[in-house]
């Protein structure tokens, strides 16, 4: 039997980063489920999806409710839910922040595809663990 592909729901305001996040993704091992432009939309799309997401990628700097935000509210909803920040927000302190509030990882923009499929199997690999 085919293992279930992992279901993913991107938060990314620019168009541009969340058609290459969708690009980078192993279309065999992951499906994208949900996009959302910000933390509003991330959140109650969040909500809405069943099964939820295996995990999360979110930016932090958007409009109406920031990444931040964001993760606290999902996390509130759904403690154990993944998230992955993708941001270009590159200070320890952002990064700090992002974990303190539930990031479970931090990759900073620009990455490769190699950073951010290894990310996402040593997160899910963790979730089933």
């Amino acid at each position: 039997m085919k293992e279930q592909k992992r279901r993913i729901l991107i938060v990314e305001d620019a168009s541009y980063m969340r058609e290459m996040i969708e690009e980078m993704l192993d279309h065999e091992e992951y499906e994208i489920v949900g996009v959302a432009v910000n933390g509003i939309e991330a959140v109650s799309k969040y909500k809405e999806l069943e099964p939820k997401p295996d995990i999360v990628t979110m930016d932090l700097v958007m409009e109406g409710m920031d990444g931040i935000q964001a993760i606290k509210e999902i996390k509130k909803y759904d403690p154990n839910a993944v998230i992955v920040v993708i941001s270009a927000l590159g200070s320890p302190e952002h990064r700090n922040e992002a974990m303190e509030v539930g990031a479970d990882e931090y990759l900073w923009k620009p990455f490769t595809v190699k950073n951010l499929s290894d990310t996402l199997e040593k997160l899910l690999a963790a979730k089933k663990g």
